[in-house]
């Protein structure tokens, strides 16, 4: 039967919305990886993580080895999460077309649940048709659809973070240490596929502990869970023998600092591909002198060290505009410096952003929005640390904790990505949450309207409250 009861509307609004964002988004991602062709799909970071996955199967040795080398070396370079992931479907496919084909719609899949899992997250401090607005937009942006084509990590790490947070903003709602267990193994997970999000699980915990957000024994599970994983993967390391260079996670390391200190490095990468010797030159100069800076620090850090301070030192100013300024910006850019550029990072043809008209208009939708977006999750912090109530949703226990949380995860994100390489599409899995502080602005601006008598709704609202 019927009823305009508004409490009962909003029970059912909110199951619904989630279901109808969860298959948009969904349908959008299968859509995408059936129809996009990607030029030679195994190369870069997606041939290093074949490998991986391969000798994983063929070996049981987690090495980047080319497949068919005669002796396969275990080393630490990459993180083990993603190929193993791989590995799992290969051992249910093979390593040919099916095992292909069932990867992407496995990360089409794992695409959707990350904007169902990110809409239910901001449930805890937005109102049902904010989260809901947030969700939609998730569900659409372009970057979080096309990453699903490639055998890249960011699906899967995105999908860790977004359940891990969640799992962590319930653990503090009902102030249950096993659900802050589970949040911090599942961040743990997360750090094993991307290993910047290492000490996050532990800092988050020491920042809830500081802030009172959640009883002391929630931020001890936590940061129990979050140590478990990456734990017992750094023990295994001791016990690998890393010969020569680029074999262990340090070398890794070194290397996104040493790109990361080039303001020019992917303009000099792009050039590098360019049929004019000109540009080919002089790219090839700047990738030079980045690959000698690169060896300097694995040969001896202070020297190294030294070296990348005396080019810093003559343009000091320049150096201090990247770091403080551009870089930051450049991780949260539209357009993909190491790729095919725009929201593709392999050669990319027959995608619908390409050659549907809807799907095209979309993308330039998404486009003009970027710089809003980060400007309104930037302004949320207004919103999240000032005395009054701003927000439409409730302030049930843990929903302070669980924005907080989010504003933790992409400040570190931010930080640890501006001291190392910031590139546009290490920032696809962090989009969601963007999102969701981009939507906390909105939603609070508009609280903020209507109680400065701003807005109509505002002022019919006090003339109503007065008769």
């Amino acid at each position: 039967m019927y009823t305009t009861d508004p409490i009962s509307r909003n029970r059912r609004f909110w199951p619904l919305a989630l279901c109808a964002l969860t298959l948009l988004a969904l349908v959008a991602r299968v859509y995408y990886v059936r129809t996009a062709v990607v030029d030679h799909p195994i190369r870069g970071d997606a041939a290093l993580y074949y490998a991986y996955a391969l000798n994983l199967n063929l070996h049981g040795v987690f090495s980047k080895e080319a497949p068919g080398t005669e002796t396969v070396a275990a080393d630490s370079y990459r993180d083990p999460g993603y190929p193993v992931f791989l590995s799992a479907w290969m051992k249910l496919f093979g390593w040919a077309e099916a095992w292909y084909a069932a990867v992407l719609l496995s990360q089409a899949l794992l695409g959707a649940l990350t904007v169902t899992l990110a809409a239910q997250l901001g449930r805890y401090w937005l109102a049902p048709e904010w989260a809901a607005g947030a969700g939609l937009l998730m569900a659409v942006w372009p970057h979080s659809i096309t990453i699903n084509g490639y055998l890249l990590s960011e699906t899967l790490f995105g999908f860790l973070c977004a359940l891990g947070m969640l799992l962590c903003a319930r653990a503090c709602r009902y102030a249950n240490p096993w659900w802050a267990m589970a949040a911090g193994l599942v961040l743990g997970a997360a750090a094993m596929t991307n290993a910047v999000l290492q000490p996050f699980g532990i800092l988050m915990a020491g920042v809830l502990a500081w802030r009172k957000l959640a009883p002391r024994k929630i931020c001890v599970a936590l940061a129990v869970g979050a140590l478990v994983l990456p734990g017992a993967w750094a023990i295994r390391n001791t016990q690998v023998s890393n010969v020569g260079a680029d074999n262990s996670s340090k070398d890794r390391a070194l290397f996104t600092f040493v790109v990361g200190a080039w303001p020019d490095y992917g303009a000099a990468w792009h050039a590098s591909l360019s049929a004019d010797a000109a540009q080919k030159a002089n790219a090839a100069a700047t990738l030079h002198m980045a690959d000698k800076e690169y060896a300097a620090l694995q040969a001896s850090p202070m020297e190294g060290a030294k070296m990348i301070l005396r080019r810093f030192s003559e343009h000091p100013g320049r150096y201090a505009v990247w770091y403080l300024f551009e870089k930051p910006f450049e991780l949260w850019n539209w357009n993909i410096q190491i790729g095919q550029g725009d929201i593709y990072v392999y050669p990319t043809t027959n995608a619908p952003f390409q050659v549907n008209p809807a799907w095209m208009v979309l993308a330039a939708i998404c486009h003009a929005l970027n710089w809003l977006l980060l400007l309104l999750a930037i302004a949320s912090l207004f919103f999240v640390w000032t005395k009054r109530r701003w927000m439409d949703g409730g302030s049930t226990q843990g929903s302070r904790a669980a924005l907080v949380g989010v504003i933790c995860l992409l400040a570190f994100a931010t930080l640890v990505y501006t001291l190392l390489q910031a590139e546009p599409r290490y920032s696809i899995a962090f989009r969601p949450f963007e999102i969701l502080l981009a939507a906390t602005a909105l939603a609070g601006i508009i609280v903020w309207g209507r109680n400065a008598d701003l807005f109509p709704a505002g002022r019919s609202a006090k003339r109503s409250a007065k008769t």
